[in-house]
């Protein structure tokens, strides 16, 4: 099974995955990206088990831009504060930080649980949202704006 999630960074500094992967490392050394041959793709690691595809995407690429695109429409013109928020994270967006969960079988857990961490670094360390499929918009704090979509 696969999950996309993604956190849009509205943050001047960059993102990495050499960053994300020394973060992770110091919650738990076992954690690791690896096959990187590709610039800004990689595959998230717990040990053996490949937990995720971590894709960053910027400004240009096109992914980025389509993206940002669909989240645009799909977010309305609502005057909501949720609304709001959300359109100036897309409008300031510097990243996204792309996750594809897998995991076999049914359980999803175990594999976001191993994901959470990159979460709470990922908030701790740059302003932004993340975004989960069929879910919504969430700040640090949780859900903000409900949005059942997958692109």
């Amino acid at each position: 099974m696969g999950y996309l999630m993604r956190y849009i960074s509205t943050d001047p500094k960059s993102i990495t995955l050499s960053l994300i992967e020394a973060a992770l490392k110091r919650v738990d050394p076992a954690y690791s990206i690896a096959n990187v041959e590709v610039d800004d793709l990689g595959d998230l690691m717990f040990g053996d088990l490949r937990c995720a595809i971590i894709d960053i995407n910027r400004p240009g690429d096109d992914i980025f831009e389509d993206d940002l695109a669909e989240f645009r429409d799909l977010v309305g013109q609502g005057n909501s504060a949720s609304e709001q928020i959300v359109r100036q994270t897309l409008a300031g967006a510097t990243a996204l930080v792309v996750i594809e969960a897998l995991w076999p079988g049914e359980d999803a857990e175990p594999i976001l649980a191993r994901i959470d961490p990159l979460w709470d670094w990922l908030f701790a360390t740059y302003s932004g949202l993340s975004q989960a499929d069929n879910e919504g918009f969430y700040d640090r704090t949780g859900l903000i704006l409900e949005r059942n979509f997958t692109l």
